[in-house]
């Protein structure tokens, strides 16, 4: 019984250990998980599709890892053809406008890595493409296995993100430069 009494005073301390903006920012984000969370409603059929999508993110995850260009190209060929034929039936009016959200911006980022002949170029795009395939595995939370949500801390006078199915860090913003730069953020 004496534990329940220190939770509310636990909780406290945690609060109060936050700033400010840092507590209103993370209710924030909570609050928007829970209202996407409430819209989505997926089917099976839809999950494999996603899994399959994000399969072929880690190709591109990949290729950017060996900072090669032409094979991060072709993966991103490949993401946009896929993309395009992903099937919609049955999900609702809600959850078809969140995924073509994502889609949109996905496909226009994969769009720009193709036309890129420089890698460094590319993973300034991949930058963008990531936050979006990030949201939209949270969001839909489509494969039963872990993926791990990873940070480098040292990307153009700031962050960046991308999802691994390993937990190693193989960072794809610096590849052989900086390998090993970043850190996990969060298991999904």
């Amino acid at each position: 019984m004496k534990v329940f009494s220190y939770l509310p005073l636990f909780m406290l301390i945690i609060l109060a250990g936050c700033s400010p903006d840092e507590r209103e920012q993370s209710q924030q984000e909570q609050r928007q998980q829970q209202l996407q969370s409430q819209l989505v409603q997926s089917n099976p059929e839809f999950d494999s599709q996603l899994e399959e999508l994000l399969n072929i993110y880690f190709d591109l995850k990949d290729a950017l890892v060996e900072s090669d260009p032409v094979t991060a190209s072709s993966a991103a060929e490949s993401l946009i053809s896929f993309i395009e034929q992903v099937g919609t039936g049955g999900l609702t009016p809600e959850t078809l406008t969140i995924w073509e959200t994502y889609a949109g911006t996905l496909a226009e980022e994969a769009d720009r890595m193709i036309a890129e002949e420089d890698v460094e170029q590319q993973r300034l795009y991949f930058e963008t493409l990531s936050e979006a395939m990030i949201d939209l595995v949270k969001t839909f939370q489509p494969v039963n296995f872990t993926v791990y949500h990873q940070r480098c801390p040292m990307v153009r006078d700031g962050s960046a993100d991308w999802l691994s199915r390993e937990e190693q860090i193989a960072n794809p913003y610096h590849g052989d430069r900086m390998m090993r730069c970043g850190e996990i953020i969060e298991r999904i």
